[in-house]
């Protein structure tokens, strides 16, 4: 079976402990979510969320999270963004979603916000392909994004109009603030490989290539990119 969903509103009553949305049958290769909303829970004794029994692959267009809930889709082999993973704007970011995936997929064009506050986990694979992940400084330091298994970053040689540089594949906002003469890790994975969708060339050990791919990472101080 599969689904075709509008909208996925998520909401705890702040009454009953760890309350769940259960999709207890496989949802097969074609289901889609246009738009996931997990919204504030009431603090997180209450924390409840979505759980999937199997599938093979689920695509959401736009993703909004908020504190004490979580999307476990552990259990898909891939889910994939096609616009939006964001922190929603209801509520503040004092809290914990917890967002679980196996493989996760981020398409072209699609943005994806990253911080401290993002609960990420990605257990297998993460491929941004030619989407930009949007790092927000908090404390002076990123949050650095893990991956459990392997990392593919893919790119093209699309030029944004308003900068007159590359598309970035990763971008950090406010990147005036970050603790100066430390290293900050944006990734980590068990391997990296790039792409050059353009080129029709990839590999994980290609230096022009990863020349290539550090031309499509953008500091911006303030709004304005570096």
């Amino acid at each position: 079976i599969y689904f075709n969903i509008n909208e996925l509103v998520v909401k705890t009553n702040g009454i009953s402990v760890g309350e769940y949305t259960h999709f207890s049958e496989d949802i097969g290769s074609q289901s889609r979510i246009n738009t996931v909303r997990l919204e504030t829970g009431t603090r997180s004794i209450y924390s409840g969320g979505v759980k999937f029994k199997s599938g093979e692959k689920l695509v959401i267009n736009d993703f909004y999270y908020a504190p004490w809930n979580y999307f476990d889709a552990r259990n898909i082999k891939n889910v994939e963004i096609t616009n939006k993973l964001a922190f929603g704007p209801q509520g503040s970011p004092w809290g914990t979603a917890q967002l679980m995936f196996n493989n996760l997929t981020l398409g072209q064009n699609a943005v994806m916000d990253y911080s401290q506050f993002s609960n990420l986990t990605i257990q297998g694979d993460f491929t941004n392909n030619q989407g930009t992940i949007n790092y927000l400084v908090r404390g002076g330091q990123v949050a650095t994004l893990n991956v459990g298994n392997a990392a593919a970053m893919l790119f093209n040689n699309n030029v944004d109009s308003a900068t007159g540089f590359y598309q970035p594949l990763m971008k950090i906002n406010s990147a005036q603030d970050l603790i100066k003469n430390k290293e900050h890790v944006l990734l980590k994975a068990k391997i990296i490989g790039y792409g050059n969708v353009s080129a029709g060339t990839n590999s994980i050990s290609n230096v022009n290539l990863i020349e290539q791919f550090k031309e499509r990472l953008a500091l911006y101080n303030k709004n304005n990119p570096q």
